[in-house]
């Protein structure tokens, strides 16, 4: 089925890919304002930013940080790449988003003394992330009955590792309560940003995109949009583990040269997966969707595509 320009499907599915370009853009406005009054605030000699994007959790950003997660989480889920290992990776970027808002990262005791965003973290993240759990698990029943029969062939796989994933972070909580408190946080933000890294590189790969009869991309050609998320793919990568790693060592060896290491990390990582974001909305412009995405939406008889 062809959509026409003025479709409320298709702008629906633009509105959505720029949605999360626009509350990426809402954290860092916030994070700028609240930079700018501790600098302004606070004397000479004394931090007046914080290690990481994370730990402005426990500030006055604290609202926009869960709202934006939560928002991306939830468009990330929402979008439709390709059927497969795109799909599936945006799936599971948006529920790692969800953790990543809900769970904010461990800080010392000293660190909170009359801070009102340090109170009531444990009790907090127990609601919130059991709230996520209950609902999710309706959900992946939902999700999982039309396709029930998958669950016994290859088919079914990102069923299982949804489920998987599903039952082990509830189980994490509930048996090891103070170990999620300290670690999820982190865990789920690298597997956040490794599910991004890997979208690009699928993205930059995906020779089906040259199929022009579909395309009628928008700003480059197939091949520059592929050597852009080639690029960009690259770069996240690289950020992410030299970044993490080089964090790990300067904490350990020289704990008050740089301590927000992991702050650039966060902030070039959100930038860059911005970039490539806008770049694919641009790209699928008129189309809506990636190529292969929709020729598969249209040999299925009665489906229209987004």
């Amino acid at each position: 089925m062809v959509i026409k320009q003025g479709d409320p499907v298709r702008l629906t599915y633009r509105y959505l890919r720029l949605a999360i370009v626009a509350v990426v853009l809402v954290l860092f406005v916030s994070l700028a304002m609240q930079v700018a009054t501790d600098h302004g605030r606070l004397g000479s000699g004394e931090e007046w930013w914080y290690a990481s994007i994370s730990a402005y959790f426990y500030s006055p950003v604290q609202s926009i940080f869960v709202g934006t997660l939560v928002g991306i989480g939830t468009c990330l889920i929402a979008i439709k790449g390709r059927h497969g290992a795109e799909e599936v990776l945006l799936n599971f970027a948006g529920m790692f988003a969800f953790v990543v808002a809900l769970v904010p990262t461990p800080l010392d005791a000293a660190m909170c003394t009359d801070e009102p965003y340090c109170l009531d973290v444990p009790e907090r993240v127990g609601n919130n992330v059991g709230t996520l759990l209950l609902v999710g698990g309706l959900v992946l029943l939902l999700s999982t009955w039309p396709r029930r029969r998958d669950l016994g062939s290859g088919q079914g796989v990102d069923l299982w590792l949804t489920w998987l994933t599903w039952a082990a972070t509830g189980t994490w909580l509930l048996v090891w309560p103070a170990s999620f408190l300290a670690f999820a946080h982190y865990a789920a933000a690298i597997l956040l940003f490794a599910c991004l890294v890997a979208v690009a590189w699928i993205n930059a790969t995906d020779h089906a995109v040259t199929a022009q009869a579909f395309e009628r991309l928008r700003g480059m050609s197939a091949a520059a949009y592929r050597v852009w998320y080639r690029w960009i793919a690259v770069v996240m990568a690289v950020v992410l583990v030299v970044g993490l790693t080089t964090m790990v060592v300067l904490d350990r060896y020289l704990p008050d040269l740089f301590p927000q290491m992991l702050f650039v990390v966060e902030t070039v990582m959100m930038l860059v997966f911005a970039l490539f974001w806008l770049l694919q909305t641009i790209q699928f412009w008129d189309i809506g969707l990636p190529a292969r995405a929709l020729v598969e939406s249209r040999k299925a008889p009665g489906d229209t595509p987004l």
